[in-house]
């Protein structure tokens, strides 16, 4: 199964701040390039680098397996471990020539059709308010959504800038202390929600998946699992869609006990 783009824009989202990090598709699955150098290699929601000399205190001791069949053995990295992550992706990036680059071919500018993407709208100069990303969603599940992450966690919504290719962009981040609670990402018209689980909050949700929509069954089959846990989006456009995006950050975090 191919990776979840959710999944690897989690990963992007796991450098920032060490450089100009993107994405790009290749074969069906994904690599992620640090500085324009190819840093992991993502196959089947699998973070995975090179077994270079630089590498081995590092990841001594952690898994190897090879991306695809006739590949070499590389490092398998646990994404949710950010501090190795990033200093195994930095140790790389030094060692790592820049790909050599091929002459563009020639051809025609393209012509601008359809709205202007929200990346395009709002780039990393400029930092959206919570009113502006109101207006572009313009929907009222949003405000919903945020009123109700207000009252039942007391989190204030933080608005990142992302520079995964995937998903470019100013996006809202919810947290309870440092675990995150949900992922907001715009669109015009509606938004999307991405919740990561843990095995433990998957084994809890299993038994309660009759009582979530068709559209959700099958999102959840299709979204693969790493280390027991799912990377869960969830585009919301309706009424049902809000209420499985609040039951899911109701399995991940209790709600905060109000003052008497």
């Amino acid at each position: 199964m191919a990776s979840s783009p959710d999944f690897v824009n989690y990963i992007c989202e796991q450098l920032e701040g060490l450089g100009v990090v993107r994405s790009r598709k290749m074969f069906g699955e994904y690599m992620v390039y640090l500085n324009d150098k190819p840093v992991i290699i993502i196959c089947d929601d699998r973070p995975m680098v090179k077994m270079l000399p630089c590498l081995e205190e590092l990841l001594r001791g952690r898994p190897t397996e090879p991306p695809y069949e006739g590949a070499k053995d590389h490092y398998l990295l646990d994404p949710d471990d950010r501090d190795t992550l990033r200093e195994a992706v930095s140790l790389a990036e030094e060692v790592t020539p820049l790909p050599k680059k091929k002459a563009p071919k020639k051809k025609e500018p393209a012509k601008a059709a359809g709205p202007v993407p929200w990346d395009v709208a709002w780039p990393q100069q400029m930092k959206p308010s919570l009113s502006d990303i109101g207006a572009w969603v313009n929907n009222p599940l949003l405000e919903e959504l945020m009123a109700w992450m207000g009252e039942t966690y007391q989190a204030e919504p933080s608005v990142e800038f992302s520079r995964c290719s995937l998903d470019k962009g100013w996006n809202i981040k919810y947290k309870k202390g440092s675990k995150s609670l949900c992922v907001l990402y715009v669109r015009q018209g509606w938004f999307t929600a991405m919740v990561t689980l843990g095995a433990k909050q998957v084994a809890e949700l299993e038994p309660l998946l009759p009582t979530f929509s068709a559209a959700f069954r099958k999102k959840y089959e299709e979204t693969p699992v790493f280390n027991g846990g799912k990377w869960l989006s969830v585009d919301v456009k309706k009424d049902k869609q809000l209420e499985e995006v609040q039951r899911l950050i109701l399995l991940k975090a209790k709600p905060v006990k109000k003052e008497a």
